[in-house]
């Protein structure tokens, strides 16, 4: 009868010890993947800002005519088509477009600026 019990005891006892177990790695893996996931978003969330960043340096840039982009000549500009507006001016688009990957991330931000400037002659004055 001793021996029974003392069997059923120790079959008790690693049926326990198991659950626990058990119990144990589940928090763990979940710990784990709550850290992979916030690190996800910081990761992420220092991509955009270091995009937006390079993207701004590269528009100081353009306004200082050192930076290259896509550009496009349109020879009415859209100030043209105001009533008060009798001046031909000549309108560049650019567009600046900067991107940034990472292992699991990428971010793009976009810009389009205009610049007019007078045709070569200029303007008379006359209206």
């Amino acid at each position: 009868m001793m021996l029974s019990s003392k069997g059923f005891i120790l079959v008790t006892t690693l049926v326990l010890m198991l659950i626990l177990s058990c119990i144990s790695l589940s928090m763990l893996v979940q710990t784990q993947l709550s850290q992979k996931l916030a690190g996800s978003a910081t990761l992420s969330f220092q991509l955009r800002q270091q995009t937006q960043s390079k993207h701004g340096q590269e528009l100081r840039l353009l306004q200082q005519s050192g930076a290259e982009s896509s550009l496009f000549v349109i020879a009415p500009c859209p100030a043209n088509y105001a009533a008060w507006s009798d001046l031909k001016v000549i309108c560049e688009w650019h567009q600046v477009r900067t991107t940034e990957r990472s292992s699991h991330h990428q971010h793009s931000v976009t810009s389009v600026l205009v610049r007019q400037s007078l045709p070569e002659g200029g303007w008379d004055g006359a209206l």
